[in-house]
This record gives structure tokens, sequence and C-alpha cells, in this order.
């Protein structure tokens, strides 16, 4: 009983604290009133049911406050369900949330619907999967009586900035979404002047000066909604954007992050302990760079606690070490930290995960990476790592560093970013070998599929991860996708040479039925192999022009061969084909062995760019239509067929589709008949 009383103590203590920060107010006297219009809607672009009319965001810096209203009309009942829902998420730890009117307008009457016991308070921790935890909260409200033809108003204030950015301040804002908008607003009210840079528009702001205050206004109506492309890649803007910093230089950011990333500790006598332990086991400055990561990397979880100022600044590496976590900024700080210790040159580095090349292109603020990692000065080169990847392999000159394109080093003095090209080329080898006794029947199969540089790092990882069994039902389930009833012999074996980053996973399969009546050639049988390591690396398009680039993966190189052992002699031709394209290049060869019964097939990719350029588009469609029919081959021989030799008027071979093969058939079939009706006319003529 008295731990009820006590939980339930704490609960309501907590509840009210919560409900303190969510208080009911009048619209800021600060704010410029802007009036929605129902604008002319057209009914084929309305999506799940409702119209924005009016998005209003006005930012007072001085003050700390951002005002926000928003004014939807529902068109249709599949829109009530999304437009009575309010949330509103802040940060506790330094916001304040006031809400101003809930109103919903019917028949031109304004029905007041802000009643603040209505609201909900609740924690988000949307990347809690991630293992991050920001703290923040979300106050949500369910309106009642909302009907079909309704409009929706609302707005309310969050007062309070990150306090690690009390100044200068930057941010960014859209001026148009995935749906067509009837206004857009945007002002921001700065005491100092404020650089901005749009992209995708030339929408300039009113700039007025009062009350000592610089205002910035971009209002836009019947906004373009923005039409999405499949494989766009990740850095490219495709919003109307605008991007505010009171930052002047990429130097101001580093001061930033230099004061920000400032240790006020003397280093604790365990991680010092740590620290001599590395540096005396390890005679190299290599050795100890390596020794470092794979502690911080494998010994440090990652978890990270971004409430407040701890999205931006790292706890402080004698915690760090402690507590055993933290995110990727407590982890490149405890890093650099141990190696400057051992008089090795290491520093944070903030790099952004999507944008990469484009963060050349906006300005200046720390605000706009999302990632920290290590940059290590070791003699003339420099070495560049990630502390939230585990189980790396390779040594220190050859540690996988992801594609980040550009980073920004917290080193004094540094004025720029740096350029980041990756070494590493991602590549797996597979060899299959498929031994067929009889025709009609089963087969066996060995499967040998090496693993380099950051593929031999994530099946490192995927093993330990896994257990046994599970892995063994996961490979055979992959084949049991091709062929019928097909069964490991033994559990999936490894060879891991960690320090040359190596990876290797030895399969050995009994198929029962490898061969399947052909629904495009009757009474026949077929058997098909496929590179499946190359499959879903190249996007194939569905469309003969595009708007946007083409992301591909980069760096990979995927090579696959397949040996078949054959159990008779097979009338198979030898070919070949060379792409070379924007972006990548691919080979596929066939090469029959008579003597051994044994076809052999080599299929090899390799990407040269993260993406195809619009210009590129229309050779990357041709050659990707030229390495998709070649990617599977397959081999046919007459269903009741009984006989020792099969010869090339029986098969053939290497087509990957019925309607290549068609096409080939028709062709071979007019060529005949032209030789036959040459010769009659040669004969006729004599």
């Amino acid at each position: 009983m008295k731990t009820f009383f006590i939980t339930l103590l704490v609960t309501l203590i907590t509840a009210s604290q919560l409900f303190c920060q969510v208080t009911k107010t009048n619209e800021p006297n600060w704010i410029d009133t802007i009036n929605y219009h129902e604008f002319e809607i057209n009914t084929d672009e309305i999506i799940e049911g409702t119209v924005i009319l009016l998005y209003d965001n006005q930012i007072h810096v001085p003050k700390q406050e951002s005002f926000t209203r928003l004014t939807t009309k529902i068109t249709d009942n599949v829109g009530v369900q999304n437009a009575s829902n309010i949330t509103i998420a802040y940060d506790p730890t330094y916001q304040t949330l006031n809400l101003h009117k809930v109103n919903i307008i019917r028949d031109g009457k304004v029905l007041n619907k802000l009643d603040i016991n209505n609201f909900q308070v609740m924690r988000r921790e949307l990347n809690a999967e991630n293992f991050l935890y920001d703290g923040s909260l979300s106050a949500v409200m369910n309106i009642s009586d909302v009907r079909t033809g309704d409009i929706i108003d609302y707005s309310y204030s969050i007062k309070g900035f990150n306090p690690i950015h009390n100044n200068p301040f930057s941010n960014s804002f859209y001026l148009n979404d995935y749906e067509s908008i009837g206004q857009i607003n945007v002002t921001v009210l700065s005491g100092n002047k404020l650089n901005y840079k749009l992209f995708n528009n030339a929408i300039k702001p009113t700039v007025s000066n009062e009350n000592n205050l610089h205002q910035y206004r971009w209002n836009v109506t019947n906004t373009n909604r923005v039409e999405f492309e499949q494989n766009t890649p990740s850095w490219k803007l495709i919003y109307d954007s605008i991007f505010i910093s009171g930052y002047n230089s990429w130097e101001d950011v580093v001061n930033w992050g230099i004061d920000v990333y400032t240790l006020n500790e003397k280093t604790n006598p365990e991680l010092l302990a740590k620290i001599n332990e590395i540096n005396t086991k390890n005679e190299s400055p290599g050795d100890k760079i390596k020794a470092t990561l794979d502690f911080v990397q494998n010994e440090i979880r990652y978890l990270g606690l971004e409430s407040g100022i701890g999205g931006y600044k790292p706890f402080l590496p004698n915690q760090v070490f402690e507590r055993r976590f933290g995110d990727c900024k407590d982890k490149s700080l405890l890093m650099s930290t141990m190696l400057s210790k051992m008089g090795i040159d290491a520093y944070p580095m903030l790099v952004n995960t999507y944008l990469k090349h484009t963060i050349n292109d906006l300005l200046p603020s720390p605000k706009f990476f999302d990632h920290c990692v290590v940059k290590v000065e070791n003699g003339p080169s420099n070495y560049y790592y990630d502390p939230t990847i585990s189980n790396q392999g390779g040594d220190y000159a050859l540690t996988h560093f992801p594609d980040y394109k550009f980073g920004l080093v917290l080193k004094e003095g540094n004025t720029e970013l740096d350029e980041i090209k990756t070494n590493s080329q991602s590549k797996v080898e597979t060899f299959e070998e498929y031994t067929i006794d009889t025709i009609g029947k089963g087969a066996k199969l060995k499967v040998v599929t090496t693993y380099y540089e950051s593929e031999a790092d994530n099946m490192r990882n995927y093993f330990k991860n896994n257990s046994v069994n599970s892995i063994k039902k996961e490979y055979e389930n992959f084949y049991s996708g091709y062929y019928f009833n097909v069964s490991a012999v033994n559990p999936p074996r490894i060879k891991d040479n960690k320090y040359s980053n190596k990876f290797e996973v030895f399969e050995e399969y009994k198929i029962d039925s490898i061969w399947q009546p052909m629904v495009e050639k009757e009474n026949h049988i077929s058997v098909a192999f496929s590179a499946t390591s190359l499959l879903n690396i190249l996007y194939i398009p569905t469309k003969d022009k595009r708007d946007n680039e083409v992301s591909i993966i980069y760096p990979i190189i995927r090579e696959h061969k397949i040996k078949v052992n054959l159990p008779t002699d097979w009338g198979i031709k030898n070919e070949k084909l060379f792409v070379t394209s924007p972006g990548f290049y691919y080979e596929w060869k066939v090469d029959y062995n008579k003597k051994q019964k044994a076809v052999n097939l080599y299929y090899y990719l390799a990407t040269q760019k993260d993406y195809i350029t619009t210009d590129e588009y229309k050779q990357y469609i041709q050659d990707v239509k030229k390495v998709e029919q070649s990617t599977g081959y397959f081999i046919f021989v007459p269903e009741n067929y009984s006989g020792t030799n099969i010869d090339s008027d029986v098969i053939l071979d290497g087509i990957i589709n019925i309607f290549k093969f068609l096409f080939f058939l028709a062709i071979l079939v007019v060529v005949v008949l032209l030789i036959f009706w040459q010769r009659n006319k040669n004969k006729k003529a004599v």
C-alpha cells in the first residue's frame, strides 16, 4: 500500500510539472495576423480528404518564440480522422507550449474547441528503436464533433530556443509540400541581419526594419506540390526551401563547435589507466589508433540522451567511459581525447549523412549537421573513423569509412569543410557450384561468398547478432525462393580474417528438384541460374524521362561466378557482354568446357559514382536493360529426353527471358527462309 501511494504521488507531481509547461494564452502581440482564403481547389489534387488553407510560421528571435497557425478544410469524410487530431511536439527541458485557439468554422460560425484539459501530454521518443532518446513531449488533442466541410483553425506558440543555439540564429523552412497549399507565410524577426539562401525558387523576402528589428517575410499562395520520383538522391533538395543563418563562415561554426566540445575536467584515473594500457601495448601510432577505435566502437555501447543541449553538446569523456555508453558525439569526443593523450592529433568532425556534397551549398550553421565522427592526422596522412560502427575489421589505414563526402573538423583555425574520398570498394565475391547428376532430378549446390571491407563488417555483425539455426533457416529460405525443396547439408560455416577484413561464408545444399516445366515451351523442362548478388544494385527505370537525378549504390563491386556441372555434353556456345555506362561498368561471360561438361558463368558489376544525371539517364536506361537481360541464364531440354548428348539444335542457352528467346527464334526462322529462298533463286538462275 505504501508503494502504491508513493507511485501515485510521483505520477501526480510529474503530471503537474508537464502541464505547467502547457498553458492557454492569447496570440502574441508581436505577430502579424495573416488571413486565410478558400482558394480554388483542383479536386483531382486533393489528398486524404483535406486541403491546407494556411500554414503560418512566425519567429521572434530576441524573444526566442515561435508562433504557428494551421488552417485546414475537410473536403471528404476520410479527412475527418487526421484533421481532428492535433499533435504539438516540444522539448520540456527548455521550452514551454502556449495554446492560443482551436476553432471549428462551420457555415460561417466559429465554434471554440480549446479546452486545455482536453490536451494529453505524452512522451514521444520516435527514435527509441535507434537507441536515441530526446526527451521530447507531445501535447495531443482529439477535437470532438468534426464534420465534412468544417475548417479546423488552431494556433500555438513555443517559447524557448535550445540554450546551445542562443545566438546566432539559424533554421530552414519549406515553401511547398507534397500537396498544394493555399498560403504559406514565413516571418523571422531578428535583432541582427540574417543571411538567407533560396533553393528551387527565386522568392525574395519582403525586408523591413521596425523597432530595431529586421523583419524577413516570405508569403506564397497556391503552392505547387512536390512530385516525388523513385530513387531521387537523398542530397537532392526537392522542396522550395529557405535556409537562414546568422553565421557568416564555417570558421564561425568551428569556433562554436570548439567551445561546445571543450573539456573542463581532468582525465580520471580509470580512463587514464585505459589510455596508458593501449599506449603501452601498441608500438606504432597506427596500432594505437586501431586499438582505441576498437575499444570505443565495441566497449562503449551506442545510446543517445539527446534532450536539451544534449542534442549538440557531448557528455564528458570521464562520464562516457564510466557509463560505457554514448551517442556519436560522446564516442567521438572520447576517442579523440584518448588519442590526444597518446600524442596523436585527433578531432571531432561534423558530417551530414544524407546531404553529402549538398552541405557545401548551404549557409554555415551547426544545425545542418546530423552526425559526429573523428578525423585523425597521423603525419602527412589523414584518416577518418566512425566510432558508432561496431566490429569493424581492417588495420587503421583500411578501416571502412562511410561515403559522407564532406565534414567540418572542429580544429582551431579551420575555415573550410574537408572533402572525404572513400577508399572502400564494398566488394562481394560469390561462387556457386551446381552439380546436376540426372536430367529432370535434383542437384547439389556449394556456395562460397567472400565479403570485403564494409560488407565484411556487416556480415560479421549479422553472424554475431543471430543464432546458428536462424541463419541456417534464413539461408535455406533464400534458395527456396528459386528452387523446390532446398535443405542445408550443414549450417553455414564462416572464416573471418579481421585484420584484412575478409569474411567468408561456406554453404552446401541438397536440392530435390531443380528442373521446372516451361510455360513458354510445351513439353520441355528447364533449370535457371541467376546472379542473385547483382539484383537490386542498379535502379531499374519505370519511365523514359525524369526531372531528378537517379540514386545508385556507391561504392559497390559484385563479382558472381556460377559453375554448372552437367550430366552430359551440352551444345552451349561461349558468349560475352561488356557495358561501360554512366555510373557503372558491367561484364558477362559464358564459357563452356566440353571436356568437363561444365558451363561457367561470370558476372561483374562495379558502380563508379552515386548518381546518374538527367542528361545521362537515356543512356543509363539502355545499358541497364542489357544488364537486366543477362543476369540470369537457363538451359532446357525436352521433358521425355533420354539421350546421352544434347547438341545446340536442342538447347538454346544464355537467354534470361523467353521474350528474348522467341525474338531470337523468329530471327533465326527468317534467316533460314532467306537462305532457302536465295538458294532456290540461284538454282533457277543456273
